[in-house]
């Protein structure tokens, strides 16, 4: 917080005060340098945050739930091809070799 001079009157008076106490003149705007940053009023603030995108997770879990369902038939379909590869080699074990 700085102390500025007043436009009317000349008292020294906070440059966050939004009048001068001594005659109620309106104080200036702070000029801002090219660059500076400002914070955004109430308003922008509002139209800011009304842009934000909403993320439907009812969406994520459905898809996650998707991809889940076709990993585990892709497990079962190799499942079932190495039990059946297995019960072959189990046969050629049982019966031996042929001379």
């Amino acid at each position: 917080m700085a102390l500025i001079q007043c436009h009317e009157c000349g008292k020294e008076i906070s440059d966050s005060a939004a009048t001068c106490p001594g005659c109620g003149a309106p104080v200036r705007a702070k000029q801002h340098k090219k660059g500076d940053t400002v914070p955004h009023t109430d308003q922008e603030v509002a139209v800011l945050l009304s842009k934000k995108k909403k993320t439907s997770h009812i969406l994520h879990l459905f898809l996650s739930i998707i991809t889940a369902g076709i990993w585990i038939i892709i497990w079962i379909l190799v499942a079932i091809s190495n039990s059946s590869e297995n019960a072959k080699i189990d046969r050629q074990i049982k019966d031996g070799k042929k001379v």
